[in-house]
């Protein structure tokens, strides 16, 4: 059972490592398109995108064996919210396939709400596993490291509520940068919190 647990510590920085990269990934993929004079397909920035922050909902979820027993209602909720964020990613990943192979169905209303379950669930998810975080004194660096995309979505949100969506959006080639950044900070808190816990003597008991 120790080991079970011990494994899912080290997933949690691994699934954060991953989206750090994959987002600086998309970073790389904007800016090349944007160059390029938008010859690229979107699909270069998209693919990656979704990965990392599939990947970055996965890590929140794993998180609640982590906090549940510093803050079970904020664990509970973040948890249910990467859930559902989950969930809505896998039913439009299949909805995406099986719309390559039928026809283009992929701007219809059934999508549009789907990417907006998935929105809004991942930032509830991290803005409740952030603040549970923030709570708990050896954990205040993670919950800063998830606190950074909530500042940057709201960021974006306020901008484009000021200045039209477009705008908003665009801000997406500087905040996905500091995405990867926040992500690659989760991961390296997690792995520091981990062997500081296996060095204490409760661990090696």
């Amino acid at each position: 059972m120790k080991y079970i647990h011990h494994t899912n510590k080290q997933w949690d920085a691994r699934f954060f490592l991953i989206a750090g990269g994959c987002m600086l990934l998309n970073t790389l993929c904007l800016w090349a398109r944007h160059f390029s004079g938008y010859q690229l397909s979107i699909l270069w920035p998209a693919i990656p995108a979704i990965i990392g922050l599939g990947a970055s909902v996965l890590g929140l979820y794993a998180l609640h064996s982590r906090i549940g027993s510093h803050s079970l209602r904020l664990a509970r909720w973040g948890a249910g919210f990467a859930l559902v964020a989950v969930l809505a990613l896998s039913a439009g990943a299949c909805w995406v396939m099986v719309s390559a192979v039928l026809g283009d169905t992929t701007r219809g209303t059934g999508m549009q709400a789907l990417i907006g379950v998935f929105m809004i669930a991942m930032v509830g998810a991290f803005i409740c596993n952030a603040l549970a975080c923030l709570r708990i004194p050896a954990s205040r660096l993670l919950g800063l490291a998830l606190s950074i995309p909530v500042a940057c979505w709201s960021l974006m949100l306020l901008v484009g509520v000021i200045y039209g969506a477009e705008v908003g959006l665009s801000l997406g080639f500087y905040t996905n940068a500091l995405l990867a950044v926040a992500f690659w900070l989760a991961s390296r808190a997690l792995s520091a919190e981990r062997m500081a816990g296996d060095r204490t003597p409760e661990s090696r008991a």
